[in-house]
């Protein structure tokens, strides 16, 4: 017992003897900076500047440490100190705003690095708390480093990161905005707030590299990999503005929805998301962007897709070179569109500057490898977007076409002898031309003003064994069929023109 309260005594001793000498540094410290700042004060201005941009070193004040705190204190002939603590504390950097609390911890005061082992809990109030297994903080730098299960949370918005190890640069002398790095593949749960302060779904987002700056902007380097709600972002790098809520995708980025009932896909060099009130509305694709559902596919040099519960409520495509959207009946091709969707299915197709839309035949009257076509200044496309639970599998239906501004037409008609026979050709031109389909066949075709066109059947094979048919004829010797006699080849049938009116064209009667 009295060994005991002999050691407690010693250990008390050595305590205040610490503080005592610590205080004694810190008076020799404060009296330097005086004479420092009234050497700065005859010098010239330059001179003045560069001493203000020094940093000064921490003096670690450990009062708050637990009782059972055990403390090995050193001091130095250049009167600074070497301080070893055991047992738990709890300190401060005099004079700036954070906290330090670990296991035990070393302060080397010449080197301006304090190492800290065992439970690490760095925080500066209101900002920032990190927790670790091990950490060390350089005092001159402002910077800490923390490995071994790191968590940092930014305590105003609740955003974490989680990696294998972090360096935090605080705010100092030429260091206005504090600065983040969590390298070797981290996972950041970036937190947005609305004006009232709720906070809302996280945006995780991992990568090979992290850099947040002033709790604002965060950075990250490759295999970048965002989920928000349920859409899902890849790409080499990110950057991502936690007050504006806008995030961009750079080079080879993609993001797709992982909602199979309202799946879409976007691809591009560079892809850009923006949120509102915490909700994902809009997704900007640049550089040979691709957007992609069950019912169509868009490309152009620039997609602008406008989102309403996590579905494609509107799509505009423009840019350099052309804009193409593809639908499982339609080819529509412009200088610019913008594509109307119900339920994740186009309703309206608005296409303008030299636009041209091509369409299957009716395969089931018409066996060609040729597309119908329709040109105008501005196409306008509407399909049917009707359907019951049931045929949710079933493919949009297009119901009508409308051709403004040099408007042409070109259609296939089907042939009475049946599908194997070559269709007809309908062809019109107008100043507008409007499209009318039945299940997706053409059912009538109406021009109005400075319409013209032709109606065009094929011709019969003239080299067709005509004689078989009336079956009186033996074939030669020889299985050869009779020559051809001299003379010229018959001449072709004259095309069929067909007057057309102001309101609508007759021959479109023979679509039906």
């Amino acid at each position: 017992m009295r060994a005991d309260s002999a050691r407690a005594e010693s250990l008390a001793v050595s305590v205040k003897a610490a503080r005592k000498d610590s205080a004694v540094t810190r008076d020799s410290l404060a009296r330097a900076a005086t004479r420092r700042d009234s050497v700065a004060a005859a010098a010239k201005r330059p001179a003045r500047k560069a001493t203000a941009a020094t940093s000064r070193n921490c003096v670690l004040d450990f009062a708050d440490s637990p009782p059972e705190t055990r403390l090995l204190y050193n001091r130095l002939p250049d009167s600074t100190a070497n301080t070893f603590i055991g047992g738990g504390f709890i300190g401060r950097c005099q004079g700036e705003n954070n906290r330090i609390s670990a296991d035990s911890a070393e302060q080397f005061e010449s080197a301006g690095i304090v190492n800290m082992y065992g439970n690490v809990v760095y925080e500066e109030p209101k900002k920032l708390r990190i927790t670790a297994a091990h950490a060390t903080y350089f005092t001159r730098e402002g910077r800490l480093f923390a490995d071994g299960g790191v968590v940092a949370t930014q305590l105003a918005t609740g955003s974490t990161f989680r990696g294998p190890n972090i360096e935090y640069y605080r705010v100092m002398p030429g260091r206005p905005v504090a600065k983040l790095v969590a390298p070797n593949r981290p996972t950041a749960q970036l937190i947005e707030q609305d004006s009232t302060g709720k906070a809302g779904e996280p945006t995780v987002v991992t990568a090979d590299r992290f850099e947040d700056l002033g709790d604002t902007l965060v950075l990250g380097w490759g295999d970048v990999v965002i989920t928000r709600e349920k859409i899902v972002g890849r790409a080499d790098s990110l950057a991502y503005n936690k007050i504006t809520q806008t995030a961009r995708l750079m080079r080879v980025a993609r993001i797709r929805s992982v909602d199979t009932a309202q799946a879409f896909t976007l691809t591009g060099d560079t892809i850009d998301l923006f949120t509102t009130d915490k909700k994902l509305n809009r997704v900007f694709a640049l550089h040979a962007a691709t957007a992609t559902n069950k019912d169509l596919v868009i490309n152009a040099e620039r997609i602008d897709l406008r989102l309403k519960e996590q579905k494609i409520d509107e799509a505009y495509a423009f840019g350099k070179g052309r804009a193409r959207a593809r639908t499982p009946q339609q080819d529509v091709e412009a200088d610019s569109m913008r594509i109307v969707l119900t339920d994740q299915r186009p309703r309206q197709v608005r296409a303008i500057g030299g636009a041209v839309a091509k369409g299957v035949p009716d395969t089931l009257k018409i066996k060609s490898a040729d597309r119908d076509m329709l040109r105008g200044d501005s196409l306008f496309a509407y399909f049917d977007t009707t359907r019951t639970p049931a045929d949710t599998g079933q493919q949009t239906q297009i119901k009508e076409i409308r051709a403004f501004g040099n408007a042409s037409s070109l259609f296939q008609v089907a042939s009475k002898k049946g599908p194997a026979a070559p269709p007809a050709v309908n062809y019109v031109r107008g100043q507008r031309i409007f499209v009318q389909f039945d299940t997706g066949s053409v059912r009538e075709v109406r021009v109005d003003s400075s319409a013209s066109g032709v109606y065009l059947e094929p011709a019969p094979d003239s080299l067709s064994d005509t004689t078989a048919q009336k079956g009186g004829t033996k074939k030669p010797a020889g299985g050869k069929p009779p020559r051809a006699p001299a003379g010229r080849p018959p001449k072709p049938p004259t095309p069929m023109l067909a007057p057309i009116g102001s309101v609508a064209v007759p021959i479109s009667r023979r679509l039906s």
